[in-house]
């Protein structure tokens, strides 16, 4: 060995780290994501080297207040994922305490010492969820409101951000607690609530007011990223508040500020890049080519704002608008725009200090959404292969598949509760790929299949403990089944135990009431019809009670259909031209409820519409009674695949019960026409015989 070999050694070439440096830094080095087979070793280890460290004496301020806030991070990710209250963890046993003191011994270091102003501020953050999650609302509100107010124009501005985005986690996220690292916050779609955990109109006004104060702080400093973040907020908020009004102008403001535009029922518009961009966008070829991005954080806003702006124009009942949105959207996940963020985290570069790290909706949540999205939007369920249909089967199918969804990424600061929060929205995502399937067979009258998707979504829902969530929703399908069956008394009372598993306003609740409402009417008229046939000296006077005097329930029914979504809107007014007196009123009606139906594409509901409309002018204007009963045939014959004579259907296709009221129609103007030319000949008949008498006279 050379002389200059042998004096490179260890302890020459390498320094050595004193041990409060090595223990305060260890849990970074010893970090796994919660799905790592060490998670739980990792975490123990972390805590020993950082109790450990502070038992050290002669600790610099920066290390010791580094100790004591890397220890409350780490015990409240014990706590988020359950192992202080389970058995098998007795390492984790009284760990709130230590997290308690944890912060308030790094505070009160922090406070001492200027320099460390940073650890100032995560530690009221930290504090501010810890309370949060303690069940003292009032007082962490207190907390990131007196933190926002304290900020100085020194402080980096991912802290300022960050405590905005806790603000607005604290208003729209009531039972929830997210473990993050110091300039990381979260944006994505609330997972549905029960009633009582749900905000209240207040905080969601307050939420809206902090997303404003952030958006107007962001276009002050020219931080443009922060600023659209902001907007996908705010259209987030409205949406899961169910304030639709307001919810058109939010897209549209988004769109603008991500460059989009798009037509009725066509391809959206190419974005020319701006000067500045931080993507190196191709220039497009056409103006009909997509958007493409490959910045990261403009990729996971343009798919979250693209979700939204399909859920709202579908629910409105708008389908020329969703349609070029939704094909975007497919664009987009075909060119593989999840890969850009696969375990949910974008970026936003500030001028200054880090970059503000935003949690989004995890890649695979984001991929399943795409197939009920697409299945929910389109409405039309006639045809061998509505795709209403088809993609609610290829979402069920991409479900049970190994390896097509993309994998679960996740960051190391996240917790097992992170891991049960994905899966929770994964088999929620399921259990709606399931309704959707399930409520298009029923209407296509493909009752077998729909009986073993509803016992499937019962099982595959008690099976995550998420049948609560789903009961109305699941009672509401019995309803609708028993219905189509025709077992009235059973579709009665599913209607009423959907209404009372239901929040009372919301879109299962008013949905039972229609059904309640319409079999009531379905038994009146029965009842007319049977005393028609007896005596019809009763059924004027019978029909003009109910059409000018509908019980309370029913008006306040009708009302509270409006503003309720394009398919509740053309169901109260398809109910009020029932109940209505006047023929020129019931008419009007039964236009509006047809064209909201025709904007909506949901054939199923104008084939009703028709034949409602066709019985109006059966008596006055028979031409267009008949073209109407044509086109009701035609759409009631596609509600179904054709079948076999040898299972019981007789080989007929579609909606039997109005394919039979069409068929029924036909043969009375069938039979009303051959009592006409009986006439007809006997006119004729009698004209012969005036001319033979003329002859002979």
């Amino acid at each position: 060995m050379s002389a200059s070999t042998s004096s490179m050694t260890p302890s020459s070439s390498l320094r050595t780290v004193p041990p409060p440096v090595l223990l305060v830094s260890l849990p970074g080095l010893v970090a796994h994501p919660p799905n790592h087979r060490y998670y739980v070793l990792s975490l123990q280890i972390s805590l020993d080297a950082l109790r450990k460290c502070l038992c050290l004496s002669a600790l610099s301020p920066e290390i010791e207040c580094r100790a004591w806030t890397g220890l409350a991070e780490l015990g409240m990710r014990v706590i988020a994922s359950g192992f202080s209250e389970s058995e098998d963890h007795l390492w984790a046993k009284g760990i709130e305490i230590e997290v308690d003191k944890a912060l308030s011994k790094g505070a009160i270091i922090a406070q001492k010492h200027p320099s460390l102003r940073p650890f100032k501020h995560h530690i009221a953050l930290l504090q501010a969820q810890f309370s949060h999650w303690q069940h003292k609302t009032k007082y962490a509100r207190t907390q990131i409101r007196n933190l926002i107010s304290s900020f100085l124009p020194t402080d980096p501005p991912y802290i300022v951000y960050s405590a905005h985005l806790a603000a607005v986690s604290l208003f729209t996220s009531p039972q929830s607690l997210t473990s993050s690292s110091p300039s990381t916050a979260h944006i994505g779609p609330v997972p549905p609530a029960s009633p009582s955990s749900r905000s209240s109109p207040q905080d969601i006004h307050a939420a809206l007011s902090v997303t404003q104060d952030m958006e107007s702080h962001a276009f002050k400093h020219k931080h443009h990223q922060v600023a659209l973040l902001a907007q996908v907020l705010r259209l987030r908020i409205l949406v899961a508040a169910n304030m639709w009004p307001d919810v058109a102008a939010a897209i549209q403001r988004v769109e603008t500020a991500l460059g989009l535009s798009y037509e009725p029922s066509s391809t959206p518009k190419a974005r020319k890049p701006s000067a500045g961009s931080s993507k190196d966008a191709p220039k497009p070829e056409s103006e009909t080519m997509f958007i493409m991005f490959e910045d990261p954080f403009e990729a996971a806003m343009v798919v979250h704002t693209l979700v939204m702006s399909v859920a709202y124009f579908t629910h409105v009942g708008t389908s020329n608008e969703a349609s070029p949105r939704l094909t975007h959207l497919h664009a987009l996940l075909d060119s593989g725009v999840l890969d850009l963020f696969p375990d949910g985290l974008v970026q936003i570069p500030l001028p200054t200090g880090p970059p503000l790290i935003i949690q989004s909706t995890h890649p695979r949540i984001l991929f399943l959404l795409a197939f009920l999205i697409s299945s929910a939007a389109k409405r039309d369920a006639v045809g061998r292969k509505p795709k209403r249909k088809v993609f609610a089967m290829e979402g069920l199918a991409a479900c049970e598949k190994k390896g097509v969804p993309p994998p679960l990424l996740l960051p190391i600061w996240s917790t097992l509760g992170d891991v049960e929060e994905v899966e929770q929205r994964l088999a929620r995502i399921k259990a709606d790929l399931m309704c959707e399937l399930l409520a298009v067979s029923i209407m296509r009258s493909e009752f077998v299949e729909a009986e073993n998707t509803l016992a499937q979504l019962i099982a595959h829902t008690r099976n995550y403990h998420i049948f609560p969530l789903f009961s109305a929703r699941i009672s509401l399908h019995h309803a609708h089944l028993a219905h189509a069956l025709g077992n009235s008394a059973r579709a009665l009372q599913c209607y009423q135990v959907a209404m009372e598993h239901s929040e009372e306003g919301d879109f299962v609740h008013v949905a039972a009431q229609a059904g309640i409402i319409s079999l009531d009417l379905a038994g009146y008229s029965n009842q007319l019809a049977a005393e028609s046939r007896s005596s019809k000296t009763d059924r004027k006077g019978k029909q003009r009670e109910i059409s000018i005097e509908p019980c309370v329930s029913v008006v306040t029914f009708l009302r509270t259909c409006r503003g309720k979504g394009g398919t509740l809107d053309a169901i109260g007014h398809i109910l009020e031209a029932c109940f209505s007196s006047e023929m020129l009123k019931a008419k009007q009606h039964l236009k509006i409820a047809l064209s909201l139906a025709s904007s909506s594409q949901d054939n199923h509901l104008r084939a009703l519409i028709l034949a409602l409309i066709a019985s109006q002018y059966f008596y006055t204007a028979r031409d267009h009674c008949l073209s109407t009963l044509q086109t009701c045939e035609q759409l009631a014959a596609g509600l179904g695949v054709p079948l076999h004579k040898g299972d019981g259907s007789g080989g007929f296709s579609g909606n039997v019960h109005l394919a039979l009221w069409i068929g029924r129609h036909f043969l009375a103007e069938t039979l009303q026409r051959s009592l006409n030319n009986a006439k007809l000949e006997e006119a004729l008949d009698a004209l012969k015989d005036r001319g033979l008498a003329g002859m002979q006279s």
